[in-house]
């Protein structure tokens, strides 16, 4: 004899199982805002101050080689008129192959090493409330492999689609205008075009290693469901990347001004100007982290409304 079914528990084959009241959508997780996660932002900040360093020591070695025997050091090169600076300019174009080089390899190699604390950080805002270590570590684990895939592959696509632009485009401008003024003006216009496709290979991607990392998604799935969310609301994610992107670059050029204002000289000078630069880089780490909050509310509010609890169980 079997026993009764308790109350309110679903029989099979009775009206309810059959789609007479579909399940309740599980309610989305809350997720953490930037303010909350100091300590990944840090994390976030540290690598980018650090590989900024690197990545620039190229430039510093070859700045150093051509004025730093003067007795006032780099100083000189913010004089008026500018005479040290156009002499350091026309030198580097002409080791301007070795320095991109160089800049190039660093660059590609500080953007793949980033992609662990980029991995702390998403993990990190996906979750509200406090974290574990452990239980961190092992969601920004798990994500590296296939962070680096879509890092590998939204790469590739930014690079060829600005390809297929700027090409032709730059051919078109110098067969068919004639005056330096149009050609200019068009080169930009095609310049724009091509920054406006990379631009949103960008968002994609970063909507994508939203649901990456926050729902635990595989490769594809990550960027079906980053491509639903910038579908859904493609005015707000335009609005919230280019907002913040602003912004840091604001805070950037704020950085950059504080280090012509401090001057290059030694002690405090230099001490200030360093203040300067990474105080704007501080600030730009955590308007990204923002963004990417930002992006994970998006990828939420674009899930499906009904989840039945096979997926529930599947994921």
């Amino acid at each position: 004899m079997s026993e009764p079914a308790e109350e309110g528990a679903m029989v099979p084959g009775s009206t309810a199982a059959a789609g007479g009241d579909p399940p309740r959508a599980r309610p989305a997780a809350r997720r953490a805002a930037a303010h909350e996660r100091p300590g990944a932002i840090a994390l976030y900040f540290g690598y980018r101050a650090l590989a900024s360093l690197v990545v620039a020591a190229p430039l510093s070695v070859f700045a150093a080689q051509v004025v730093g025997d003067h007795p006032r050091g780099d100083a000189i090169l913010f004089d008026p008129g500018g005479l040290m600076l156009g002499e350091l300019g026309r030198l580097g174009a002409l080791a301007a192959a070795s320095l991109a080089a160089q800049l190039g390899v660093g660059a590609l190699l500080a953007a793949a090493l980033g992609l662990i604390p980029l991995a702390v950080l998403l993990a990190a805002l996906s979750q509200a409330g406090p974290l574990s270590a452990q239980a961190l570590g092992g969601r920004a684990a798990r994500a590296i492999g296939p962070l680096a895939l879509l890092w590998g592959v939204a790469l590739a696509a930014q690079v060829t689609a600005a390809a297929l632009v700027l090409l032709p485009g730059m051919k078109l401008c110098e067969a068919f205008l004639v005056l330096p003024r149009s050609r200019d003006l068009a080169a930009a216009a095609v310049a724009a075009v091509a920054l406006v496709h990379v631009v949103a290979i960008g968002l994609l991607h970063d909507l994508a290693r939203a649901a990456l990392v926050a729902e635990q998604r595989g490769f594809y799935t990550a960027v079906a469901r980053g491509f639903d969310a910038l579908c859904a609301a493609p005015l707000e994610a335009a609005w919230a990347w280019a907002s913040r992107g602003a912004l840091a670059a604001v805070a950037l050029a704020g950085g950059a001004w504080g280090i012509h204002l401090a001057g290059v000289g030694t002690g405090p000078r230099v001490a200030a100007a360093f203040a300067a630069q990474l105080a704007a880089l501080a600030a730009a780490a955590y308007l990204r982290a923002s963004w990417l909050a930002a992006a994970l509310r998006l990828v939420d509010r674009s899930a499906p409304a009904q989840r039945t609890g096979t997926d529930d169980t599947a994921e």
